[in-house]
């Protein structure tokens, strides 16, 4: 299935989470991480950040 899914203005680094519930985007243009949760195919949370987050990573 695919989807479209609107998140920041910008989105540019996307990673997925350890469990495969939730994709986290960062959005350079709103200096935000949106939170998108898979099984539901919408975002659920938008995180504000630094300036111009354009990668992302998670840490075991």
């Amino acid at each position: 299935m695919v989807a479209t899914i609107e998140t920041g203005k910008g989105a540019h680094g996307v990673v997925t989470s350890p469990n495969q519930k939730y994709v986290f985007v960062t959005n350079m243009f709103d200096n935000t991480v949106s939170v998108i949760d898979k099984v539901r195919n919408k975002a659920i949370k938008t995180v504000p950040v630094g300036e111009i987050p354009n990668g992302i990573s998670i840490m075991p």
